[in-house]
């Protein structure tokens, strides 16, 4: 049998559907009904024909490519070809009348489905508006009458053709209630204005009233809602519809209530965050507080909670992992921030109970200065307030003193520079130069005038102030400071206050509470006699029969260690108060080992039981024996109490001053120094001291610590606190 060529496979292919293609023989006619039946079924025959005729000749050549060449082809192979050619073009591509009949008809969306679907979506929809108002409830009647429509466009800023009938008809909408509104968020922006400081609490607010605000204005210039909101949106916001929506919101929120829309993003979150663990937020805290704050980090934190906090609490052996910048978010939520080093108020030993008593009984002394001291008042503190004295009652100035240290390469911290531009400095701060000075709220800086000078000859000093280099000069020490106190700043002081009685008042450092030689000081002192040992003065005591009796810290001549000082338990067997049992010299509390001191251990050691007695306690520094013999008064700051010496503000303001015109070297740190000490205004200093009598003043009122800095800061334009502060701040 002869193989069937591939163009004849493909014949055989070809559907015969019933009714659709036919043979000549079986073609049938019908009549039709009408001439446009007749002409519509013509044109589909034809379309159908070209697409069956484009269709086969494609095949026909695909097919002459594919199949052998004509070459090869026997007659009776072109034979059969030709009679399937014949077939295909007179039996299979003969169109009938009713072909078109059985294709497909177009779908016109009435099925049983879509029917069913759309039937309850309308049913939805109609159980979801049951209550609201039909949409001919926000028209009026047209047929009203002129009297009516003129005093509905009285009544509303917008015509009666305005396009937002929603608008017009709302009373709340009305142009009264619009500029109410619009003076009460003219308001609210000026207010966020000042405080917007805070950027993460008022910038998004502040936006939000300055769009509300401009979308009045437009409602009142006659733009409708729907402009307005996406002129703002794309004006301040530069955002699209979605922020167009949120104006619009705002906008009649506040219309309506006159009060902003309360912002409710993340209000309702979901997710549980181990910040919220209380057991582990304990872990984590007291570890922070127990480690340095050089070792403090977000790095160490991740290290303590996976190998210590997780393990404790979940009871999981399998280390569990946290972030580091997770680590980070913690530690700025429990209020940690990573800054500069700055200084401040040192609040550890602040509020230690030896320097809280000793700061009670220092502030009663220093108020009661006050009451003989001259205060200061006015826009720029010029009005002189004289005080009521009593007769032969001296009037009494505050004279404070410190020292500073100026650095040659202490330079400006911040400057401009250009991009890329790369600026190169001496890692060394360099030769310092320290300042010693004493300031008077009346004059500033302790110095005499020129004229001042010429009639007082004997003044070897014109100011109060020393400067020396530590590379040259050597270091500052208490004799330093006794000869400047004697030389310059007493003699000073009497020239520019006559008659006056001055309180010179020193912070707590060694150099200023520093004793003579001779000074009876129980910590220089040895339990037992001889030994590296001072000789002091002669002590006193009171004996048992309530006589005052000197005693010698030395042994007398007839004495086996003749010119030997005393030890510690030979002074106090002369004085019958040696106690039965054995004391050691200084015990752990003496030391300085502890902070929380027992203030009421009176023979806790042998120092101690020493250092209580009269002729001890009321042994002077040198520098107080010399401003009592002066006839003036000493005072000392209580310990990390600087806010309440004011020349330290002044040594912040003469750096400042320094860094910015002076040019980084030793030399021109000599010659800048001395000029900005004296340039600086005595206003400037006023405010100074008013503002540590401010702490003061705090202080005495019961506030501690943090809370008299807020205090300080929140009435800093009075000149004191309010008398019930300390209810206040509960």
């Amino acid at each position: 049998m002869t193989r069937k060529t591939k163009r004849q496979q493909q014949v055989s292919k070809i559907s015969r559907k019933k009714g659709r293609f036919i043979s000549q023989d079986q073609v049938f006619v019908e009549e039709l009904v009408t001439e446009e039946i007749e002409t519509a079924e013509e044109s589909e025959k034809w379309i159908e024909n070209d697409i069956i005729e484009e269709r086969m000749e494609g095949e026909a050549v695909e097919d002459w490519v594919d199949d052998e060449t004509v070459e090869n082809w026997t007659e009776e192979n072109l034979k059969e070809f030709e009679e399937v050619g014949e077939r295909l073009t007179t039996e299979v591509l003969c169109w009938h009348d009713g072909a078109a009949k059985s294709i497909r008809a177009v779908y016109t969306g009435n099925s049983r489905t879509t029917v069913w679907r759309k039937k309850n979506e309308k049913k939805r929809l109609s159980d979801d508006a049951k209550g609201m108002k039909t949409l001919d409830n926000f028209f009026k009647n047209t047929e009203i009458r002129s009297s009516e429509t003129l005093h509905s466009l009285r009544s509303s800023p917008f015509p009666s053709s305005s396009p937002f009938p929603e608008i017009t008809q709302n009373p709340l909408f009305s142009v009264d209630n619009l500029h109410k509104r619009l003076e009460e968020i003219n308001q609210q922006c000026l207010i966020t204005k000042s405080v917007k400081k805070n950027k993460e609490l008022f910038t998004y607010d502040h936006l939000r009233r300055l769009s509300i605000r401009r979308f009045i204005q437009l409602l009142l210039d006659g733009q409708g809602k729907m402009d307005a909101s996406n002129n703002i949106a794309q004006a301040v916001w530069n955002k699209g519809t979605y922020m167009a929506t949120c104006i619009r919101k705002w906008g009649s929120h506040f219309i309506q209530t006159g009060e902003l829309l309360v912002y409710r993003q993340g209000k309702h979150t979901k997710l549980w965050s181990l910040i919220n663990d209380e057991d582990f937020k304990n872990e984590c805290q007291v570890w922070l507080r127990q480690q340095t704050p050089e070792s403090r980090s977000p790095t160490n934190l991740k290290k303590y909670i996976e190998e210590t906090v997780f393990p404790k609490l979940t009871g999981h052996i399998k280390k569990e992992t946290i972030s580091e910048k997770t680590c980070r978010n913690y530690m700025h939520f429990w209020g940690y921030k990573y800054d500069e080093k700055k200084k401040g108020v040192y609040y550890d030993g602040h509020e230690r109970p030896d320097v809280v008593e000793y700061r009670k009984e220092w502030l009663k002394r220093m108020f009661e200065y006050k009451k003989s001291m001259k205060d200061f008042d006015g826009d720029i503190l010029d009005v002189v307030l004289e005080p009521q004295l009593k007769p032969e009652e001296k009037e009494i100035v505050q004279v404070t003193h410190d020292e500073c240290h100026f650095y040659a390469n202490d330079g400006q911290r911040k400057i401009w520079m250009k991009k890329d531009e790369d600026i190169l400095r001496s890692k060394h701060i360099g030769r310092s130069i320290m300042v010693s000075a004493f300031l008077c709220p009346c004059h500033g800086l302790l110095q005499l005038s020129d004229e001042q000078l010429q009639v007082n000859p004997h003044i070897e000093h014109k100011e109060a102030v020393v400067l020396r280099s530590i590379q040259s000069d050597g270091y500052w020490k208490s004799e330093h400071m006794l000869d400047q106190l004697v030389h310059q700043a007493i003699p000073i002081f009497e020239i520019l206050h006559p008659g006056c009685t001055g309180v010179f008042c020193f912070d707590q450092s060694t150099n200023h509470n520093a004793m003579a030689g001779d000074a009876l000081v129980a910590t220089k002192m040895n339990l037992s006699p001889g030994g590296k040992q001072p000789k002091m003065r002669d002590g006193w005591y009171i004996n048992e029969y309530g006589e005052k009796c000197i005693q010698s810290m030395i042994f007398p001549d007839n004495h086996h260690l003749k010119g030997q000082p005393k030890g510690i338990k030979q002074v106090l067997k002369e004085r019958n108060l040696w106690p039965i049992r054995e004391i050691r010299l200084t015990c752990e509390q003496c030391s300085g080992k502890y902070d929380d001191v027992n203030l009421e251990r009176v023979d806790c050691c042998a120092r101690r039981i020493m250092s209580l007695q009269p002729d001890f306690c009321e042994q002077r520094s040198i520098l107080e024996e010399a401003i009592i013999k002066a006839e003036h008064i000493f005072e000392r700051y209580p310990k990390f109490h600087c806010e309440c010496n004011f020349i330290e503000r002044f040594w912040g303001f003469a750096k400042r001053e320094t860094r910015r015109i002076c040019s980084y070297n030793f030399a021109d740190l000599m010659k800048r120094v001395p000029e900005v000490l004296v340039s600086v205004p005595i206003t400037t200093i006023r405010k100074f001291a008013r503002k540590s009598w401010r702490y003061m003043d705090a202080y005495d009122k019961g506030l501690e610590g943090r809370t008299a800095e807020w205090a300080v800061s929140k009435y800093k334009s009075h000149r004191r606190l309010p008398e019930n502060i300390e209810n206040l701040m509960e």
